[in-house]
């Protein structure tokens, strides 16, 4: 996108600046304050640049005690602004409270009519224990030995404060059903809570899928940040449109700013 700029682009990295171009780009690691220095950013005059735009401006930026926020503020003099594609929710109100209300927003519906964006379909499934809650029986166990806490327990605690494998192998018996009327390599991706739901969620659904698994033992593959290299290379095959598999990926945070998969047919939250 900005390639067309040419020199005229400087990204600071690496503790090195640059005063000499017209357009900077840097992340915030690389600019913040830390044990080893007060921050690269004051390297800079707080007139020095014109315009500051903070892609991703939800991620806790505007906070007040945020060392973003400390940054903004040290570049005042400069016009600010912030684009975010997460709507207003009391986990970013500061970051409107700080940006004000949006100057202009492109809607879900206008980005899909632009073809931008893939049109979908929801098709929600609430499994048994997310409509009724859980509780457990007097004196029950987890898998580790230990009384599990008499209380009522119902979505919001799930993956969370208690792991439920029946949960997670219904719905991973949905999905493979689903998955079987519709087409078995039709490319799916299954955000989880965190790493190890997802791995508990690639286990179900290759138990699930075992003579699928027999043949391509990449058929479900689990990419979160500690799998390194390795989920690196099964996203980069997931995105290839030769190859069809790994059909599909459990994952937890780590594609939920975006990735580029036109195939992918299927998004289960």
């Amino acid at each position: 996108m900005f390639t067309p700029f040419g020199d005229a682009r400087f990204k600071i990295e690496n503790g090195t600046i640059s005063k000499s171009r017209e357009m900077y780009f840097a992340i915030y690691q690389a600019i913040a304050k830390d044990e080893r220095r007060p921050g690269l950013y004051r390297e800079y005059s707080p007139d020095f640049f014109d315009l500051i735009i903070v892609d991703e401006c939800h991620r806790g930026s505007a906070r007040d005690e945020s060392n973003w926020r400390e940054i903004l503020e040290y570049f005042e003099p400069a016009f600010q602004i912030g684009m975010t594609a997460t709507p207003l929710r009391e986990d970013n109100r500061d970051t409107y409270k700080y940006f004000g209300n949006p100057l202009y927003t492109y809607s879900l519906r206008q980005g899909i009519e632009d073809g931008f964006l893939a049109p979908y379909r929801v098709h929600r499934v609430i499994s048994t224990v997310d409509a009724t809650g859980w509780r457990p029986s007097k004196g029950e166990l987890d898998r580790y030995g230990r009384e599990i806490p008499d209380s009522e327990y119902s979505t919001k605690d799930f993956e969370t404060i208690i792991s439920l494998k029946k949960r997670t192998e219904a719905i991973a018996k949905h999905l493979t059903d689903y998955l079987n009327k519709t087409d078995c390599f039709d490319k799916t991706i299954v955000f989880c809570v965190d790493q190890e739901h997802a791995e508990e969620m690639r286990k179900a659904l290759n138990n699930l899928n075992s003579a699928l698994v027999k043949q391509y033992p990449d058929y479900v593959c689990r990419v979160v940040s500690e799998e390194g290299n390795i989920g690196k290379r099964h996203l980069s095959n997931f995105q290839e449109l030769e190859k069809s598999t790994p059909a599909i990926l459990t994952t937890s945070k780590l594609l939920t700013t975006g990735v580029d998969i036109p195939t992918c047919k299927n998004i289960v939250i």
